[in-house]
């Protein structure tokens, strides 16, 4: 069996290691802010005033070729790299990759027996949202349920983060957190082509158009 650790595998071992060193780790929900695979928490001190951190100090750590045009699209691509969550314990948990069974154990322990809902937004590896739902304490098998659809399910994606433009006659179809042209459809030969990791979106792309043209 080939035990070869990937790049990327190499990658995201260095970024955990560099926020475990900086940040630590703690067991309190209250203090953490990710969710690290191994179901352990990032400590940010979320309930100290004094020594609190933001979420987006994380972006501080990362290489220059991670940062994205914000720090919400950076801290996505810094999700995708080493699959941790992001979560406020008052109510928000973002996720950008499948959990691991550790993470959805930790969710589980975060959620259940709140008086409070969360907001449960996922992400794919472009920070497009493909789902999003309240839960207020869920079971375990509901956050499955629920992670599973949007990961192995078709993609439903959000409207308002893409616009359409055209340029001449040929119409542009822009994703707006990272304000990036993401796909086209060129009038004169018919042809739609989305960049990279985009092509999921032509669907919705090719609906916008035949809405626009009502």
């Amino acid at each position: 069996m080939d035990t070869t650790i990937q790049p990327d595998q190499m990658l995201a071992k260095e970024l955990l290691d560099k926020l475990i060193n900086h940040f630590g780790v703690t067991t309190s929900s209250k203090d953490g802010g990710y969710i690290l695979p191994n179901g352990e928490l990032l400590n940010l001190n979320r309930s100290n005033l004094s020594a609190k951190q933001y979420h987006r100090a994380v972006t501080e750590l990362l290489p220059e070729d991670m940062r994205g045009i914000c720090d919400e699209v950076t801290i996505v691509n810094l999700m995708v790299v080493t699959g941790i969550i992001r979560y406020e314990a008052t109510g928000r948990v973002h996720v950008a990759m499948n959990p691991t069974a550790a993470q959805r154990s930790r969710l589980f322990s975060i959620m259940k027996y709140r008086d409070n809902d969360y907001l449960v937004m996922v992400s794919d590896k472009t920070a497009a949202t493909i789902g999003e739902r309240r839960f207020k304490s869920p079971s375990a098998h509901e956050l499955l349920e629920f992670f599973e659809h949007c990961y192995h399910d078709k993609k439903q994606y959000r409207v308002d983060e893409f616009a359409l433009s055209k340029e001449g006659e040929d119409y542009i179809l822009t994703f707006r957190p990272s304000q990036q042209a993401i796909a086209r459809y060129d009038a004169s030969t018919k042809q739609f082509t989305a960049q990279p990791n985009f092509e999921d979106v032509l669907e919705l792309f090719r609906q916008q158009i035949a809405k626009s043209q009502l």
